[in-house]
C-alpha cells in the first residue's frame, strides 16, 4: 500500500479524541453491553490502531472525511478481509462515529459518501426431503436432539434464532398458531403451527427442548446435517482482500442457525404461498429484498416454471 496522503483532519478542535479510545472508554462506561458486541467493537478499536501505526496519522473522531475512509477501507482489504467482514467493520465504524457525536465530539461525515457493494450471499437452504432426513435422525444426544428440534422448528416458522429458540408451547402456542413478538424489530407476528413442529411438541412431552448456546448450537447442526448426508457440493464464492475465491464445499458445513429462517420461507415460496403473505411472517418490506433472501436454484426455478400455464400451451 502507498503511504497514505496527509488529509486535513481538523485536528485544531479542543474537543479532539482518537476514535480508538473513545470506543474503549464507551464500552468500558456500558454495563449492559454483550460479551460479543464489545468484542466486535474491540476489533474495531484494533484495526483503527493498526491503521494509525500504519499511516503515522492520529485517527480522531473527526478524522473520517471520504477520501481518509476510503484509504481505511483500502487498508482493511490489504488485509485479506473477506469483503463481509469489512462491510461488518465499515458499519461499527459508522456507529461509532455517530455515537462519539451523541458525546459531544466533532466528527466529519464524509463516510457517508462511501459505499460497499455487498455481494451476493452462498448462504444455503434445506429441502423438505432433507429436512425430513433430519428428523428421521436415530440414536442422536440428549443435546443434539434438543438441537434438532429447535432447528426444524426454525425450519418451519421461518423465524430468526433469537425467536426460535425461545419459543415456549405454553407461552406462544394459541389456537392452533404460534405467537410471538420478535426481539429484532418487536414486531408481532402469528404463524400457523406445521405439523412437524406438532409432532415435535408430541414427542418432548408438549413442551420443546432447551437450547444450549449459540456457538454449541452451531456446530451441532452442521454436524448433524452432515449425519443425514447433506453433502453435496455447493459452489462457495467470497471476495477477500482484492480477489475473488472460488471453491466447492459440502452444503452441510454453510448450515447454520440462520439457514432455517431462509429455509422456512423458501419452501413456503417453493409450495406456492403468496409472497405478500410470507413477507407478513418474514418481515421483509420489499420484493427486492425477500427475493435476495430466498435460495431458489436454475433447476428449481425451470421446474416451477414447467407448470406454468405459459409452458403448458400447445
Amino acid at each position: 500500500m502507498t503511504k497514505l496522503t496527509v488529509f486535513s483532519l481538523k485536528r485544531n478542535s479542543k474537543a479532539e479524541k482518537q476514535l480508538s479510545k473513545f470506543i474503549y472508554e464507551y464500552l468500558s462506561k456500558s454495563k449492559r453491553l454483550s460479551s460479543s458486541y464489545k468484542r466486535s467493537y474491540r476489533n474495531l478499536a484494533n484495526h483503527i490502531e493498526k491503521f494509525t501505526g500504519h499511516t503515522e496519522l492520529i485517527v480522531n473522531t473527526d478524522s473520517f472525511t471520504e477520501e481518509f475512509t476510503g484509504e481505511f477501507i483500502e487498508y482493511l482489504k490489504e488485509q485479506n478481509l473477506m469483503l463481509s467482514t469489512v462491510l461488518s467493520i465499515f458499519d461499527k465504524l459508522k456507529s461509532s462515529i455517530r455515537k462519539a457525536e451523541k458525546a459531544g465530539y466533532p466528527v466529519d461525515y464524509g463516510f457517508e459518501n462511501i459505499e460497499i457493494k455487498k455481494e451476493d450471499s452462498c448462504a444455503v437452504y434445506l429441502t423438505i426431503e432433507e429436512l425430513e432426513r433430519i428428523n428421521a435422525l436415530k440414536n442422536l444426544s440428549k443435546e443434539a436432539e434438543a438441537c434438532r428440534d429447535r432447528f426444524l422448528t426454525g425450519c418451519f416458522t421461518a423465524l430468526r434464532i433469537s425467536d426460535y429458540r425461545r419459543l415456549s408451547v405454553e407461552e406462544n402456542f394459541i389456537k392452533g398458531c404460534i405467537h410471538i413478538k420478535t426481539q429484532k424489530t418487536g414486531e408481532s407476528v402469528v404463524i400457523p403451527i406445521h405439523p412437524v413442529v406438532w409432532d415435535i411438541v408430541d414427542r418432548n412431552n408438549n413442551v420443546l427442548p432447551k437450547m444450549p448456546s449459540q456457538q454449541s448450537f452451531g456446530k451441532t447442526i452442521k454436524r448433524i446435517c452432515k449425519r443425514a448426508g447433506i453433502t453435496e457440493p455447493v459452489l462457495w464464492e467470497r471476495t477477500v482482500g482484492n480477489r475473488i475465491i472460488r471453491k466447492k464445499i459440502p452444503k452441510y458445513r454453510l448450515v447454520s442457525s440462520h439457514t432455517a429462517r431462509r429455509t422456512g420461507a423458501t419452501n413456503m415460496y417453493l409450495s406456492g404461498i403468496s409472497t405478500a403473505r410470507i413477507m407478513l411472517l418474514t418481515g421483509h418490506k420489499t420484493e427486492q429484498s425477500f427475493f435476495r433472501y430466498i435460495r431458489i436454484d436454475k433447476k428449481e426455478n425451470a421446474r416451477i416454471l414447467s407448470e406454468h400455464p405459459f409452458f403448458k400451451t400447445k
